[in-house]
């Protein structure tokens, strides 16, 4: 019996549909998107969400009273013994909490970073970008109150420095209280990115008229002098956010894989 290729003709392996296949591919097969890794199945992330959340309740238990205290002397004048009237442990936690406000930070923009920047993350280092991320948002806050500690004694006082600190320490906490939730919603919840970008410019908004109003309240409330005010409101909080925000662009495009 005479074989098909005596006959003329090819093997079936030759067919239309998989000469078809094999032009459009290589050998290797077609190299596929990789899925972004998905942070609600991270071990790391979750337990780790689960310890802020333990510590911010905590840290409110503990000291409601002195939250209380600060929320009712916010809008009004503290006088010298009302302003040392803050205990070591009271202090540590809202140190505690602005650690914690850069790591929720951290996670928000490593998800945002995922979906609005081209690009991926490689799978492998999750939490070590959150890391960085995370890092990138304390050295911006370190920055920036070091140079309130290096302008501010010089033309206003110590005391009055020493004032204002404890006041963004203090907005900075309460700030931690209002990103956890909205954090806990996008990793968990699938919560839409744009809802979560337009959450946070709104708590952005709302922590700096609140500093805006201290800065005047403390440093120019007896001078008059507004326009002073919006120059060193711009000097000391608007340009630190701007140059934070070109590095943080910069960071994310270098740890992100660009196919």
């Amino acid at each position: 019996m005479t074989s098909s290729t005596h006959l003329g003709f090819e093997p079936l392996i030759n067919d239309s549909l998989l000469c078809a296949a094999q032009a459009h591919s290589s050998r290797f097969g077609v190299l596929g998107h990789p899925i972004p890794s998905q942070l609600g199945n991270d071990d790391l992330t979750t337990i780790t969400l689960l310890l802020c959340f333990v510590t911010i309740a905590a840290s409110i238990a503990f000291t409601r009273n002195f939250i209380s205290r600060q929320l009712r002397n916010f809008f009004y004048e503290v006088h010298s013994e009302e302003l040392n009237n803050v205990t070591s442990n009271e202090l540590r936690f809202e140190i505690l909490l602005v650690v914690i406000d850069c790591m929720l930070l951290g996670i928000a923009s490593y998800i945002a970073a995922s979906e609005k920047i081209p690009g991926i993350f490689v799978r492998d280092t999750v939490f070590t970008n959150i890391i960085i991320l995370s890092a990138l948002y304390g050295g911006y806050f370190l920055c920036k109150w070091l140079m309130h500690f290096v302008v501010d004694p010089v033309f206003f006082g110590g005391k009055k420095t020493i004032q204002l600190f404890k006041v963004q320490l203090f907005i900075t906490a309460c700030s931690t209280t209002l990103t956890l939730p909205l954090v806990m919603l996008l990793v968990f919840f699938d919560l839409s990115v744009e809802k979560c970008i337009f959450y946070f410019c709104s708590v952005l908004i709302l922590n700096k008229i609140l500093t805006f109003y201290k800065c005047w309240f403390i440093f120019f409330r007896q001078k008059g002098f507004f326009l002073q005010t919006f120059l060193y409101f711009c000097a000391l909080e608007i340009t630190p956010l701007l140059a934070f925000s070109g590095v943080w662009l910069m960071t994310v495009n270098n740890l992100k894989i660009n196919f």
